[in-house]
């Protein structure tokens, strides 16, 4: 396997042959592994949480169920571009025994991308460490899409205020 894939769960989605969804967040592109998306909704509004941290967009009502919105660029560390229509939320979960959930904010759809049989090309020497720290590793084939590691994203250091308000 390549150096840049080091979570169970990026290793278990190439083993399986998995595919991604492909996302636009700013200029980037990125893949989340198909399985730990629940669904993508429409953006919606959302309530912002007093105190939270400026990578927690809100929380919004998903089928009366209270759901957590993280700004996916903020939590990337790259720029937006200014906030208009077509944004989406994707729900990502967890698979794990902690089951955590919640919705990305996102740019746009760009489509499905099969992981290579090859396995994920590492990241580049350029990229920065926040982004770094997220990702399993590159599709390489054009466009390059960075595939992110879910379960690292919800224990990204931007969430750890909130993360010890809810942990015992």
């Amino acid at each position: 396997m390549t150096a840049g894939v080091g979570a169970e769960g990026a290793q278990r989605a190439l083993d399986a042959r998995a595919r991604c969804i492909a996302v636009h967040v700013g200029a980037g592109l990125y893949g989340l592994p198909i399985e730990y998306v629940q669904e993508v909704s429409e953006d919606r509004p959302v309530t912002r949480v007093f105190h939270a941290p400026p990578v927690v967009a809100g929380v919004t009502s998903l089928r009366g169920e209270v759901l957590a919105v993280l700004d996916l660029a903020l939590l990337l560390g790259v720029p937006a571009p200014e906030s208009g229509r077509g944004g989406r939320i994707v729900v990502v979960r967890e698979l794990g025994p902690r089951r955590r959930r919640a919705g990305l904010r996102i740019g746009a759809l760009a489509g499905l991308r099969d992981l290579p049989e090859a396995g994920l090309a590492p990241l580049a020497t350029t990229v920065s460490e926040s982004l770094r720290a997220l990702a399993a590793g590159v599709i390489p084939d054009p466009p390059p899409c960075v595939v992110l590691d879910v379960p690292r994203l919800f224990d990204a250091p931007a969430l750890e205020a909130v993360a010890g308000a809810t942990e015992p």
